[in-house]
């Protein structure tokens, strides 16, 4: 690693200690939002007292005119999450990270969940930025990807064995045109 890589990332990360610091939580209830921030996806923490998970939902600011795009990813981060409801069921790939290999799961379509804490934070690709904000609301709705990575997540929280089909039972089909 170069040096002026280490440079950053320790000057990244000393920001990064003190904003988290602003909100008066024990530093691994931040651990989910960390993990969404630097890998991606969905991830979730839990102790005997505090359990916690990210969801992230992105979308994409386009200008049709100029042809150019930017990813806006905002990570929701919920301190002792609980549902509300569930709704729908998809048949969805997915892989663990206690697994090597993708698995047929159900979700559901859309999960309402309630929390003590939200907080959020919005990372601009446009702007190079990570804004984050605890949140006022309590309780939030998602369909979508976003309602699938929260179930997962909530499995974990709630200690189930993600379990489904493993993906080496599908058969692959020769054809001419694709459904």
């Amino acid at each position: 690693m170069k040096i002026n890589d280490l440079k950053a990332i320790l000057k990244f990360s000393a920001r990064e200690e003190a904003i988290f610091g602003k909100f008066d939580l024990p530093r691994d209830a931040f651990y989910p939002m960390v993990m969404s921030l630097k890998v991606g996806g969905a991830w979730s923490y839990s102790t005997d007292d505090l359990k916690s998970i990210s969801v992230m939902k992105v979308f994409t600011r386009y200008d049709e005119e100029k042809k150019v795009g930017h990813t806006v990813e905002e990570v929701y981060l919920f301190l002792n999450p609980e549902y509300i409801s569930k709704e729908g069921i998809v048949h969805r790939l997915e892989r663990c990270g206690n697994r090597d290999e993708r698995s047929l799961v159900t979700r559901p379509y859309s999960v309402t969940l309630k929390a003590e804490r939200v907080i959020v934070a919005s990372i601009s690709t446009e702007k190079r930025k990570i804004f984050i904000k605890e949140l006022d609301e309590k309780v939030f709705s998602f369909s979508g990807p976003s309602a699938f990575y929260a179930a997962h997540e909530m499995e974990h929280l709630e200690h189930i064995e993600i379990d489904g089909l493993p993906m080496w039972s599908f058969e692959y089909v020769a054809v001419d045109d694709f459904i």
